[in-house]
């Protein structure tokens, strides 16, 4: 049988942080005053923006020169971005130490992101309460992601009781401020194709993932698929399932391999 797709929280967030490697949507972070005493604002974010797009091109090792100069200045946009390197190995090997004193540079300056991320490390590591208190630090900083995060502690029963209707409430809260939160998207849409603090309901179930993998979140897009196998919230479409699932398989997604496998091997059996 195919798999379903559940959730996993831990392929959630990283998949988010991934995606979200150089955002830089928080409102409330500031920069050092001596940052900007030596540098205006508008060339501190063409350099930013330069080291973005070095990055996308893999050229790392311009990009980095670029953020550590800013983040030696106190730019934490560059800092947190410098920590998300250091933790996914951008910069050569894996260094969580570095990581996470990048991460603490930002998160001293009160950079939402920053804070995130130090939660995200202890995460990672199963230390869920001790990252507890840096996702609520960020969530009353309005930070969409750890909003989303602490759903995610109340849907899975992570420190506190299960609680889904509470999760859809941080779920909700986290679209409120970010209505493109590819993550909270994606866990309302299982909310509704799981019945789980509201309803079940396929077909809202459908628009709620529809608009997930709208920004290639892979989660999403396998629900999606499984959904068009299946038959359920829309119109049932076996190739459709294979053609949004092949792509993921060939990037070696497990979960989208497993399931192409069985989209062609196993056609009427769902």
């Amino acid at each position: 049988m195919w798999i379903k797709t559940k959730k996993n929280f831990f392929s959630i967030f990283i998949i988010l942080v991934l995606s979200l490697f150089f955002s830089v949507a928080c409102s409330n972070s500031t920069n050092t005053e001596k940052l900007q005493n030596n540098s205006n604002q508008q060339e501190v974010d063409a350099l930013f923006k330069k080291a973005q797009n070095l990055f996308d091109q893999d050229k790392n090792d311009d990009a980095y020169k670029i953020l550590k100069q800013l983040a030696d200045q106190g730019d934490t946009k560059a800092q947190n971005a410098l920590g998300n390197g250091y933790q996914h190995g951008f910069w050569g090997e894996t260094d969580l130490k570095q990581a996470k004193y990048w991460f603490s540079k930002a998160a001293d300056q009160n950079y939402a992101g920053g804070i995130h991320n130090l939660g995200i490390l202890e995460f990672l590591q199963g230390n869920y309460k001790q990252a507890l208190p840096y996702f609520e630090k960020a969530a009353r900083m309005n930070h969409a992601d750890s909003i989303n995060l602490l759903g995610t502690y109340y849907s899975e029963g992570i420190v506190f009781q299960q609680d889904h209707k509470k999760a859809l409430e941080y779920f909700s809260q986290a679209i409120d401020i970010d209505t493109n939160n590819a993550s909270a998207l994606f866990n309302i849409g299982q909310a509704y194709y799981y019945g789980e603090g509201v309803e079940q309901d396929y077909n809202k179930a459908f628009v709620w993932l529809t608009k997930s993998a709208n920004q290639d979140y892979s989660l999403a897009q396998i629900q999606l698929a499984e959904m068009y196998f299946s038959g359920k919230g829309v119109s049932r479409d076996v190739a459709k399932a294979i053609e949004m699932v092949k792509p993921l398989a060939e990037l070696g997604d497990p979960k989208a391999q497993e399931n192409l496998k069985w989209y062609i091997e196993h056609p009427n059996e769902y």
